[in-house]
C-alpha cells in the first residue's frame, strides 16, 4: 500500500482522541449510525472489515506487514509508550544503528521496519507492541527477535544469530546488561558465556562494556561479568580496566561492595600484562585508606598475594605509612594481621617494621592490641624481643591499660623471654598496680612466671601492702589467687 493510505497527522491526531472501536480479534467496528469521516483512513478501515471476525491477529499482521512506514510522508511519531517514553527522535537514531549492525541485510520484519519504536501507526493493532509478537527465547535465537512474521511460538534458549539478536543499540531487544541482572536469564547467559565462540564473546563484551561498573555491584550481573572477563582477550581486559578505573571514586566504592569486591578480585585474576596490573594497583593504592576501613578489605590482599613486590610497591608504602591509624581500626586491624600471614617478606618485614616502631600506642588500643598480640604469636624471636626493648619503661602504665594489660601478660608467658626485663620494670609502679583494676591480673601472671628471686620480690612488696589490698576490691584478688 503506498502513502495515501496512511492519515495526515490531523486526522492522526483525531483517531487517538476518538480510538476507533476494536473488537477481540482486532477487526474494526463500523458504526452505521454514525457517517465515517471522508479521508484516508476510510480505505484502510474498508480493507480491515474484508476479514472475518474468525480472523486472527496473525492474520492482521500478515496485513500490516504490507503497510510501508518508511515513506517520507510518514507523520511525526507519537511517544513511544512501550521503551519508557523514548522520542521518535532517538527512535529513528536507535534503527540506524540496528540497520549498520553487523549481519544486517535488511531483512526484517514489519515490525522491526516500523520506526515507532514498536508501536503501529495504522489505528487498527491499538498499539500492540511487536515484544508480544516478535520476541522469540528460542533454541536457534535467544536474546532478541527473528526476522520473520512467524515467531508467535516460546521456547527455550538463546540466538546463534548473535550479531543482530544480541545488538546492544537495539531498542526493541532487552539489551545484554538487562539480561546480566535478571535472575531468570543471567543463568542461561553465563552458560552461553561458557560455551559460545569468540564472535559470541565479543558480540557480549561490546554489549556490557559500558555498563560494567553497574554489573560488577549487582547481585546477577557480576557472575556474568566474572564468567566472561575469564574468556575476554588481553585487549577486551584493558578495555574494562579504562573503564572501572576513569574515576578513583567510583572504583573505591565497587572495592568497599560485598559483591563489587568479589568482582574486582576475579579481574585482579584475570589481568594479564604488567600494565593492566600497574594500573589497577596504583588506583588500589588512591584509595587504599579508605579500603582497609571496610570489610572487603582483600582487595588490598590479594593484590599483594597475587602481583610481585615490584608491582606492590606504592601500595605497601600507602599501608606502612599509615600503619597506626589501620591498626587502630575495627577492620584495618584485621587486614594487618592478613596481610602479615601474606607469606612475601617485603610486605611482612616492613608492616612489622612499622607496628614495633608505633608499638606503645597500638598496644593501648582497643583494636590494636590485637595486632601486637598477633605478632607475638608469629613466633619470631627477632620480632619479640625488639617489641620488648621498644616498650621497655612504659609497661607499668602498659599494665594499668585495660587493652595493654593482656599484652603484657602475652610478653611474660613467652618460655624463651627473660620475664626480669618486664617485671623490674612494673616494680617501679608496683603499689600502684596491686590495687589497679587491670595491673592487678599483670601482678598475678608475674608471680607464676617467676622464679624464686623475682618472686621473693614481689612477696616483700605484697606484704608491704597486704593491709590496703584486704580493703580493696582487686588487691583482695591477688591475695585469694595466691593463697596469701
Amino acid at each position: 500500500m503506498d502513502s495515501s493510505g496512511i492519515n495526515n497527522t490531523n486526522s492522526e491526531s483525531h483517531e487517538e482522541q476518538n480510538p476507533t472501536p476494536v473488537n477481540q480479534l482486532g477487526a474494526t467496528q463500523l458504526q452505521p449510525s454514525q457517517p465515517q469521516p471522508n479521508y484516508s483512513r476510510r480505505f484502510l478501515d474498508e480493507r480491515l472489515s474484508r476479514f472475518p471476525s474468525g480472523a486472527d491477529l496473525q492474520t492482521l499482521e500478515s496485513s500490516f506487514g504490507s503497510l510501508s512506514v518508511a515513506d517520507s510522508s510518514v507523520p511525526p511519531f507519537l511517544e513511544n509508550r512501550w521503551t519508557n517514553g523514548s522520542s521518535s527522535s532517538s527512535s529513528s537514531l536507535q534503527y540506524q544503528e540496528i540497520n549498520g549492525a553487523p549481519g544486517y541485510n535488511g531483512r526484517w520484519d514489519s515490525s522491526y521496519r516500523n520506526p515507532n519504536s514498536g508501536v503501529f501507526r495504522n489505528g487498527n493493532s491499538q498499539d500492540v507492541p511487536p515484544l508480544s509478537r516478535g520476541r522469540h527465547w528460542g533454541s536457534n535465537n535467544g536474546l532478541g527477535y527473528v526476522r520473520n512474521n512467524s515467531s508467535w511460538k516460546s521456547n527455550q534458549g538463546f540466538l546463534n544469530n548473535h550479531d543482530q539478536s544480541l545488538y546492544f543499540g537495539n531498542p526493541r531487544t532487552r539489551s545484554i546488561a538487562s539480561l546480566a541482572k535478571d535472575q531468570s536469564s543471567s543463568a542461561e547467559l553465563q552458560r552461553k558465556i561458557s560455551e559460545g565462540s569468540k564472535e559470541t564473546i565479543d558480540v557480549v563484551f561490546e554489549g556490557i562494556i559500558f555498563h560494567v561498573c553497574d554489573l560488577m555491584v549487582d547481585p546477577y550481573g557480576h557472575h556474568v561479568l566474572r564468567k566472561l572477563m575469564e574468556r575476554c582477550s588481553s585487549e577486551q581486559i584493558s578495555q574494562i580496566v579504562d573503564v572501572i578505573t576513569q574515576q578513583q571514586f567510583g572504583f573505591v566504592k565497587i572495592c568497599t561492595d560485598p559483591v563489587g569486591a568479589l568482582a574486582v578480585k576475579s579481574l585482579l585474576r584475570c589481568l594479564q600484562t604488567e600494565e593492566q596490573v600497574l594500573r589497577i594497583v596504583g588506583v588500589v593504592s588512591l584509595g587504599a585508606l579508605l579500603l582497609t576501613r571496610s570489610s572487603n578489605a582483600f582487595v588490598i590482599l590479594q593484590c599483594f598475594k597475587q602481583f610481585n613486590p615490584s608491582h606492590t610497591r606504592e601500595l605497601l608504602a600507602v599501608i606502612a605509612q599509615n600503619c597506626l591509624q589501620i591498626a587502630t581500626d575495627e577492620y584495618g586491624c584485621r587486614m594487618l594481621q592478613q596481610c602479615l600471614e601474606t607469606g612475601c617478606n617485603v610486605v611482612k618485614q616492613r608492616l612489622i617494621q612499622e607496628i614495633i616502631a608505633n608499638a606503645l600506642r597500638i598496644c593501648a588500643d582497643s583494636y590494636g592490641n590485637y595486632v601486637v598480640q598477633y605478632l607475638l604469636e608469629l613466633g619470631d624471636p627477632n620480632v619479640t624481643v625488639s617489641l620488648i626493648k621498644q616498650l621497655l619503661g612504659n609497661y607499668a602504665f602498659l599494665a594499668r591499660n585495660k587493652f595493654a594489660s593482656h599484652v603484657v601478660q602475652k610478653f611474660l608467658k613467652i618460655e624463651y623471654i627473660d620475664p626480669s626485663l618486664i617485671v623490674y620494670d612494673l616494680l617501679k609502679d608496683i603499689d600502684t598496680l596491686l590495687l589497679d583494676p587491670f595491673g592487678n591480673y599483670v601482678i598475678q601472671t608475674a608471680w607464676f612466671v617467676c622464679k624464686d628471686e623475682l618472686r621473693m620480690i614481689l612477696m616483700m612488696h605484697i606484704d608491704r601492702n597486704k593491709r590496703l589490698m584486704r580493703c580493696n576490691m582487686y588487691g583482695n584478688k591477688i591475695l585469694e589467687r595466691l593463697n596469701l
